[in-house]
């Protein structure tokens, strides 16, 4: 197991390497000019060439790289073209605002998604079946900016029951501002776990070991539970870890519409403005919470099935 978990880390840090290294050549293909755009458009060619040597501008791309990259490895990721903040400050405000909503969306996909697929399984092609793979193909098929735009129109407008947009201070004005968020971002992914659920355990719910359970005369309830849905769930799991890790880099669409400080529109604000040292940040962040998402959906594939090995 730790080996597995050595190499498993090794591959980690390569595809963040490889990413972040993909990022900067990126940025620094299009065209722009960081120094002016720190120094004001009015800045004298003195003051331009100033802070182009402070920040290592007038280098060659190779040697810009190697001083981005050391930096990345002190913890130090460089401070903002537009506001001269540093950016591990930016995203140290970004983080936990979208770790609410992440943590939010999470919850109700999995309170939501998984009861509703086990249920319309356990009646399959009954009237409660059909209705609820129908609430799925919505969720599915609904654009996000329709769905959050619906949802703080009746419950933020028209009922004043939520903020329409912003972080509330205080904790009850906190988990209020996030509540239309958080479901916004989980109704997707709610609906389709509830697919994939019921066709996993459909799936599970002919083998022989369920078979056999019922044979044992253990109870319904057990059968389904203990040996349907843990084994239905290892599926439900592979995905809920990628998308918790997505969710945690930043949820673009949703964090716009209803003015969340966090990652997503930290990072598009990064890319409109050219701030490429944001912009960097906020890929490395993003990546890492995927990669670490894959990494622990790994580990809890013998948690939840005993024969797959590790090894």
């Amino acid at each position: 197991m730790s080996a597995w978990l050595v190499r498993r880390l090794g591959w980690a840090l390569l595809t963040l390497w490889l990413v972040l290294s993909g990022s900067f050549l990126l940025a620094y293909v299009v065209p722009a000019d960081p120094a002016r755009q720190m120094a004001g458009p009015h800045a004298s060619p003195e003051v331009i060439e100033r802070i182009e040597a402070e920040h290592h501008l007038d280098e060659p791309l190779l040697v810009q790289y190697g001083y981005y990259m050391r930096g990345v490895v002190r913890g130090d990721l460089g401070r903002s073209y537009r506001t001269d903040e540093p950016v591990t400050a930016a995203l140290a405000r970004a983080v936990p605002n979208t770790a609410l909503l992440a943590v939010g969306a999470s919850i109700f996909q999995i309170l939501v998604g998984i009861p509703i697929g086990l249920f319309a399984a356990l009646r399959k092609r009954s009237l409660a079946d059909l209705s609820a793979m129908a609430f799925a193909l919505l969720g599915i098929s609904a654009p996000t900016f329709l769905t959050g735009l619906g949802l703080l129109y009746v419950f933020g407008y028209q009922l004043d029951l939520v903020p329409l947009g912003g972080r509330g201070e205080g904790l009850f004005d906190l988990l209020r501002s996030a509540l239309l968020p958080s479901i916004t971002l989980g109704i997707a992914g709610a609906a389709y776990y509830s697919r994939l659920t019921r066709g996993e355990y459909l799936e599970v719910a002919g083998r022989d070991f369920m078979r056999t359970a019922r044979a044992k005369g253990l109870p319904e309830v057990r059968v389904v539970l203990r040996h349907g849905m843990r084994n239905a769930l290892i599926p439900v799991m592979t995905f809920f870890g990628v998308d918790l890790g997505a969710m945690l880099g930043g949820a673009v669409v949703t964090e716009k519409i209803f003015a969340w400080p966090g990652m997503g529109r930290l990072a598009v604000d990064g890319v409109l403005n050219q701030d490429t040292p944001v912009m960097l940040g906020a890929v490395l962040v993003a990546s890492t919470f995927i990669v670490l998402a894959n990494l622990v959906v790994d580990v809890l594939y013998a948690v939840l099935d005993p024969r797959i090995r590790v090894g």
